[in-house]
């Protein structure tokens, strides 16, 4: 029997390198110019579907009750009928069904055409729908017929993630990466011949079990987060939403390719030699597979140019998680006394780990363009400041991977070192994977920076106070530019109470042209609303009269400046 030397003098080849340096160094050129056509090929990307444009528009008020609502996105969506529909001004539901156009970027919601005697009024439109990346998107407007009045509430179509269904979401999907990357590094090291051989493979069979169940689980936790309810409240259709979507496509090729893993992995532990290279190479296209079914659920679907994404997003998890899995099962073999990595197997893995880096790091930078173009969305979204997270403790797992690799080398006189070393290395990647868990469930970077920009273009105003001898008002002009817009006269009476005026008149028009009458309603005491449309940019003056039950009257003008 042969003993593992307590130490060694490392082999070089003739030209005085180090075996596997030359190895390395061919993965690592390999890499960069892989770097060169993923960074190019890069372009712009829209992932996280959103609302364009809706019928009637927003704010709109109409003669006459229409007899659907369209809401059309920027990509294919879902929609949760039990969160989409249309709530009258009594607070009833006005809905009877949801249809989805047949390229999914609309989705119709038909109205109840039986005329009721309280149809005059504004009707609240509320939607929940699921994007091609498994996002569920929700959104509310409101439309008015013949008169603004107060906006029902949408208590009848509420529809919010529940906190419980959200963390459960988030340590399954972290549990089944550590799970593939405890079976891909064992699986590497496995092939490189580590000993003893049947608890590396065990280790790849308990990864490949904890993937099997974490992909079972994350159906009904899927379903309750795309409609919005708990997991008990999880009923039949929206489980078969799912099973239907990508997410249950990827689930059901993530079981089927560990039920294929299982017989490769119990050929390769019962063989009298290390395993051969056509069988080292099924196991590698059967974790190449079970990698790929993450981005195939994920925001690559509903990323731009498609293809890119999905290569991008497979080989930064998969390498990544081999790296990271390998480094566990190091770990874990130099706490036992019986676990042994031969010269040649750990030399081997010191080579490949650079490789497998660079390609973390090419695959991560190429990601990152498809959903980051801007400092702003680096540094004012969620997603971004979670990919400056992963950034800052990716440098230092490259830091600690140096003093892994070197105790690695050293063989037995390198085992304690390779315990804290490798350790710490561990720790971090289970922060990154954490990280990683959170990411991919949040609103990618230029998507999250678009709705904002959006919200704050949509809740800007311009407000003019005017006074008179016998009320102060201010108008409140919504959102202040060139096209539709919401008129608000607030007025008060000479006491600060409001004005209750009786009687109202009002027109506008561009300074020095001819006006039009404003329609107002009142919305309540001292509020009158109403809607113009304004063509151009300039000055708007406002003219109006108002006056209470006592006949004081007065008239005001506000110029209010659009551009």
């Amino acid at each position: 029997m042969q003993h593992r030397p307590t130490s060694r003098t490392t082999r070089r080849n003739p030209s005085g390198r180090l075996p596997g340096t030359r190895l390395a160094q061919r993965l690592a050129w390999s890499a960069l110019a892989a770097a060169l056509v993923g960074v190019l090929w890069a372009s712009s990307a829209s992932a996280h579907a959103m609302a364009t444009r809706t019928t009637p528009a927003s704010g709109a008020v109409l003669d006459a009750p229409p007899g659907e609502v369209v809401v059309e996105f920027n990509e294919p969506v879902t929609p949760v009928d039990a969160a989409t529909g249309v709530v009258a001004p009594d607070g009833d539901r006005a809905d009877t069904g949801v249809e989805r156009s047949e390229d999914g970027t609309a989705i119709t919601i038909a109205l109840d055409s039986a005329p009721t005697a309280d149809a005059e009024g504004t009707y609240l439109v509320s939607y929940r729908v699921v994007s091609d990346d498994g996002h569920p998107v929700s959104g509310t407007f409101t439309y008015s017929v013949g008169a603004e009045t107060e906006p029902p509430s949408a208590e009848a179509l509420t529809a919010e993630t529940d906190p419980l269904v959200q963390a459960l979401l988030y340590g399954n999907r972290w549990f089944g990466y550590g799970a593939l990357a405890l079976a891909l590094g064992a699986g590497v090291l496995l092939v490189l011949g580590a000993r003893p051989r049947d608890a590396v493979a065990r280790l790849v069979a308990v990864g490949l079990s904890v993937v099997a169940m974490t992909a079972v689980l994350g159906l009904p936790l899927q379903a309750a987060y795309e409609t919005g309810t708990t997991v008990s409240g999880l009923d039949a259709a929206g489980l078969q939403s799912v099973m239907e979507s990508n997410m249950g496509l990827a689930a059901l090729l993530r079981l089927l390719l560990v039920l294929l893993a299982l017989p490769l992995l119990r050929v390769a532990v019962t063989a009298a030699e290390a395993p051969k290279r056509t069988l080292a190479a099924g196991l590698a296209a059967v974790g190449l597979g079970l990698a790929a079914t993450w981005p195939l659920a994920g925001h690559p679907m509903a990323t731009e140019p498609r293809i890119v994404a999905f290569i991008a997003d497979g080989v930064h998890l998969v390498t990544s998680l081999t790296w990271g899995g390998g480094v566990l099962v190091l770990l874990l073999l130099a706490l036992r006394r019986d676990g042994a990595i031969p010269d040649r197997a750990a030399e081997t893995w010191a080579a490949l780990v650079p490789w497998l880096v660079a390609n973390l790091l090419v695959a991560g930078l190429a990601s990152a363009l498809l959903h980051i173009d801007s400092i702003a969305a680096l540094t004012d979204t969620r997603y971004g400041r979670l990919v400056i997270l992963k950034t800052a403790i990716f440098v230092v797992l490259v830091a600690v991977g140096l003093f892994t690799r070197r105790a690695l080398l050293r063989g037995a006189e390198g085992r304690r070192r390779l315990r804290i070393a490798a350790g710490v290395e561990v720790a971090f990647l289970a922060v990154v994977m954490a990280a990683v868990a959170v990411l991919v469930q949040a609103v990618p970077a230029k998507t999250a920076l678009l709705e904002t920009e959006t919200a704050e273009a949509a809740s800007t105003e311009t407000a003019t106070l005017v006074t008179t001898d016998v009320y102060a008002a201010q108008v409140v002009l919504e959102p202040g530019r060139p096209g539709p817009n919401s008129v608000r006269i607030l007025a008060d009476d000479l006491a600060g109470g409001p004005f209750a005026a009786v009687e109202w008149e009002a027109e506008y028009g561009m300074d020095g042209e001819e006006t039009e009458t404003l329609r107002l309603i009142e919305l309540r005491t001292g509020i009158l609303a109403g809607e113009v449309s304004l063509p151009a940019a300039g000055r708007w003056v406002f003219t109006f009269t108002l006056t209470d039950a006592e006949g004081n009257s007065a008239t005001a003008e506000a110029a209010v400046d659009v551009s």
